[in-house]
Parts: structure tokens; C-alpha cells; sequence
């Protein structure tokens, strides 16, 4: 069976394109390949125009219906194919029963001069295949459309409010630029989504407006890394505090915060203040923040500076290096086996 060609190919418009400039598409195809329209003293280009126009009047039933389309995008010609399609509804290819190719048009003499227009064309079609095929009546909403706007980590955790300009077609099929505010949830993930209802394009049959769809992205923080509801934060602590003990303060999202540590604190230890993270909306309570310490080696040192690391080092025993004294026990064992 050969493969059917692109709806959106046949009626030459993008994928994205509006209710509006698929309806002057198909007006434009209609009256270019209609029966009695095209003129031609060749059989084999009547042939072939009558198949298009037969192509261009499938491609607008499916296209003009918002549900219709939303299959084909999603599942193809495949949605549509005798038996009925992926979404379990019926079957839309042979509208009813009476195909396309078994219709004799040239009984029909359709003025798209003055008197039935090519959109009255689609539902008279409509009406000659019967109930299934035919192009539902009614107002039909408009376009949803979709954006994607960034936020510091700080709003993703505490919500707020934004204001956003974007662009949508009026009840005319015209672009036009709003301006629009909404809320933004505390505790919103990178790569959710926000809907806003009914501020997606209009409709030009007099129906709702389409959804507007916020695609959220969080930048990355110089000072916070934000893992689910936690954070995590990497707190310098200086060689003599580390080895001592002592206290340091903490940056957090709520402000900085004192936490102790013990002496012989080791780099990479993690200290949790429980209720300091992210709001997580199911629970109604915080996650936890972090401070993982990083022991800051010095730098730059003079000479005597030196010199006084050098004799505090060789003063150490074994017991004080707990770390490099493991090591080496593990060397040990494993030159062993």
C-alpha cells in the first residue's frame, strides 16, 4: 500500500500553523484543483487533479477539527486508517462508508465566486459522507500555545509572581502581543509546567480561547544546588576550625545560620538543617539544606609561615592523621593478597 502524504504537505502549510491560515490554504487548493475549475485538455492531468482535490478535502476534514488534528499529530495517517485508530475511537477513512474515489464530482457545479465558498464546501462534503466524517458544527476552540521562561532557584523555592508578553492571534486570525501576570507556585521543579487557561489563541468560530502552557527553568545557582525538595550547599571551613572545632555560619534560603562543628571535622561532611530547603507541596513541609564543609587548604604562604606548618607537621603522630593511616592500611592488605 503506498504511503499517503502529509496533510499539512498537501494543504501547504507548517505544522504550527493557525485555524485561520489552514482554512485560506484549503480555499486556495479547492478552487485551484475542483473539477470544474481546472481546465485541461489532458485526461491524465484531470485524473490527477481530481485526485487532488479529493486529497485537499480529506487533509481539511482532519486538519479543521481541533480533536481530529490532534490525533493525526500524534499518531498519523495511522489514526485514521479502516478499523479504526490508536485512540480506540472509529474509524475516519472512508467517512461513512462512501470513499472519495467512488463520487462522481462533476454532478456538482460549486461557485467559489460569491456563492458556496470553499469553507461551505468542506461541510457540504460533510454532509455527502455521512455522520462519522462529517466536520462538527459549533464553535471550536482556539490554539493552545506554549513558552518557556526562566527562573533563579530562590523564586522556584519561595514562588512569586511574573509578568510575561507574548504574542496570539485575535477572533480575526491576526497576531497580536498581551501582556499577561501569574503566580508561580512555591516549591515548582525545573521542566514542570504552568497552565493558563483560556490565554492561548482565539477562536475564530466564536469559541474559548485555547490554554497557554508556562514551561518552567530553573537557572543554576552560584551558591545553592537544588537536589528534589534539598539543597546543597558547600561551606568553606578553615584547617584550624576543621581540626579544633568551632562554629561557622551558613547561608540558607532563610537567611544564614550557625551551625557548630566538631573538632577533627573531616572535608565532605555533611551537616543537615532539617526544614531550611525547598516547600514541597505534598507534604507541606520543607526539605533539608545541606552545608557538605570544604576545608580550605592555605595558599600563598611567606617563609616563616612555612616553616611553622613544616614543624607542626613533623610534630604529628600517627593517631592525629586518621585518614592517611587507613589509607596506608588498606595498601597494606591489598599488596598482600
Amino acid at each position: 500500500m503506498a504511503l499517503k502524504e502529509d496533510f499539512y504537505k498537501i494543504l501547504e502549510v507548517n505544522k504550527n500553523a493557525s485555524e485561520a491560515e489552514i482554512k485560506k490554504a484549503y480555499r486556495k487548493q479547492a478552487r485551484k484543483y475542483h473539477p470544474d475549475k481546472f481546465s485541461s485538455s489532458s485526461e491524465t492531468e484531470k485524473a490527477n487533479a481530481e485526485k487532488k482535490f479529493k486529497e485537499v478535502n480529506e487533509a481539511y476534514q482532519i486538519l479543521s477539527d481541533p480533536e481530529k488534528r490532534s490525533q493525526y499529530d500524534n499518531f498519523g495517517h495511522a489514526a485514521f486508517e479502516q478499523g479504526g485508530h490508536p485512540g480506540g475511537g472509529q474509524s475516519y477513512g472512508q467517512y461513512g462508508g462512501q470513499g472519495y474515489q467512488d463520487f462522481d464530482f462533476s454532478n456538482f457545479n460549486f461557485d467559489f465566486g460569491g456563492g458556496n465558498s470553499a469553507e461551505d464546501l468542506g461541510d457540504i462534503f460533510g454532509s455527502f459522507f455521512g455522520g462519522r466524517g462529517a466536520r462538527k458544527r459549533g464553535p471550536v476552540p482556539g490554539g493552545d500555545l506554549s513558552m518557556e521562561i526562566e527562573i533563579s532557584l530562590e523564586e522556584s523555592a519561595k514562588g512569586g509572581e511574573k509578568t510575561i508578553r507574548y504574542a496570539r492571534t485575535n477572533k480575526d486570525g491576526a497576531r497580536e502581543e498581551v501582556e499577561k501576570k501569574f503566580k508561580i507556585p512555591a516549591g515548582i521543579a525545573d521542566g514542570q509546567k504552568l497552565k493558563l487557561a483560556k490565554f492561548g489563541n482565539a477562536s475564530t468560530s466564536g469559541g474559548p480561547h485555547g490554554d497557554l502552557y508556562i514551561h518552567i527553568k530553573i537557572k543554576p545557582d552560584d551558591l545553592f544546588v537544588r537536589d528534589g525538595f534539598d539543597i546543597i550547599c558547600k561551606v568553606p571551613v578553615s584547617y584550624y576550625t576543621a581540626a579544633l572545632g568551632g562554629e561557622v555560619e551558613v547561608p540558607t534560603l532563610s537567611g544564614n545560620k550557625k551551625i557548630k562543628i566538631p573538632a577533627g571535622t573531616q572535608s565532605g561532611k555533611r551537616f543537615a538543617l532539617r526544614e531550611y530547603g525547598i516547600f514541597n507541596p505534598k507534604t507541606k513541609k520543607k526539605g533539608t539544606h545541606y552545608a557538605e564543609v570544604t576545608i580550605e587548604v592555605p595558599v600563598d604562604l611567606d617563609e616563616e609561615q612555612k616553616i611553622l606548618l613544616k614543624e607542626f607537621d613533623d610534630k604529628l603522630k600517627d593517631k592525629n592523621r586518621k585518614i592517611k593511616t587507613s589509607f596506608l592500611d588498606k595498601v597494606k592488605r591489598f599488596f598482600k593478597m
